[in-house]
Parts: C-alpha cells; structure tokens; sequence
C-alpha cells in the first residue's frame, strides 16, 4: 500500500511538470471579411496567386515562378517570405500554401544560444482561402494552422510565445482581408 501511495504521489507532482515542459502547440487563427461582390469576381482575385500585393497592404512586391511566390514586404530591411500554392480549388473556391522560407530579420542570445526572429514568429504554416455567396456578396475566410517560431521549451524570448505568433497571423489577416475589401468595393 506504501508504495502505492508513494507512486500516486510521484505521479501527482511529475505529471504537471511534463505538461509544462512541452515545446509549442499549434495554433489555428480564422478571420473573415463579407465584400459587397460577386464571389467570382472576388474569387478571381485570390486565386491569382501572383497579385496579393495588389490588395494586402503590408506586400511591396511579388515574385511569381510557377507555384512559387516570393513575397517582399514593405517593412524595414524589405523581409521576404517564400510560399508554395498547394492547390487551387475553383469548385470550393478555395486556395491552399504553405511558407517554405522567411528573412532571418535578426538573432539574439537567449538561453546561450543563437535565436533567430524570422519575418513571422511560425513555423511550419499552412493557409486556406475560401471565398462562398452570402446575402450582401461574398464571405472571405482566411485560415491559417502553424507553430510558433521558437521550438524549444519555455521559457521563451519576448516575441515569440504562441500568443505571439498567433497575434501577429491574425494582423496580417485582418490587415489583407481588409486591402481586399477596399480594392473589390470602389
């Protein structure tokens, strides 16, 4: 019975200690627009995938190489961010990427160790864009799953926590569905 206790114990005080030694989890960010158009025309916007900076405002320029676009934005040091279109789905109206590649934008010490800060705080992104009729237009949903950027184990560099990465996601969506609004309305 002693060392049943003695195991129940153990287990009490090891198991909270192995949850919160766990790297990143994933996280999903969803954010929506409706726009006063027609979903095929909205829908021919984004599935061009070559011309999103032609509507998201953080986007200077776009390099398109068949399903590869290298995207420089318009921030100090023109950082980049490489994504591949995975598919494109004109039934849903629907396009699928994933970033491949980032700007390392800076490093620091942290932990006795070399910590790079990329374009984003992710890793491992991957996107959908669905555009479907509602009463007034079309609905845009712009959804996203990915990790953050630092994989170790907390503690974590200030920039970096999933709430981070999951904030900064939800400012590049909120910012392009709204640049998209703005074009597809005038």
């Amino acid at each position: 019975m002693k060392k049943l206790l003695s195991f129940i114990t153990l287990a009490l005080v090891t198991v909270p200690m192995v949850a919160a030694a766990h790297g990143p989890t994933r996280q999903q960010v969803k954010e929506s627009i409706t726009i006063n158009a027609a979903p095929a025309d909205v829908w021919a916007v984004i599935k061009d995938f070559g011309s999103i900076d032609q509507w998201h405002p953080a986007v200077a320029s776009v390099v398109l190489e068949g399903n590869t676009r290298v995207l420089t934005l318009a921030a100090e040091g023109s950082p980049t961010i490489t994504e591949d279109l995975v598919k494109t789905d004109d039934e849903k109206m629907m396009i699928t990427y994933k970033i491949t590649d980032m700007t390392v934008v800076k490093t620091i010490q942290f932990n006795s160790k070399d910590t790079p800060y990329f374009t984003l705080p992710v890793s491992t992104y991957k996107s959908w864009i669905s555009v479907k009729e509602v009463e007034g237009g079309s609905e845009v949903l712009w959804k996203g799953k990915f990790y953050r950027s630092f994989m170790d184990n907390p503690p974590v560099p200030e920039g970096q926590s999933d709430k981070e990465a999951a904030a900064a996601i939800k400012g590049v969506y909120v910012s392009g569905l709204e640049g998209l609004k703005a074009m597809l309305e005038k």
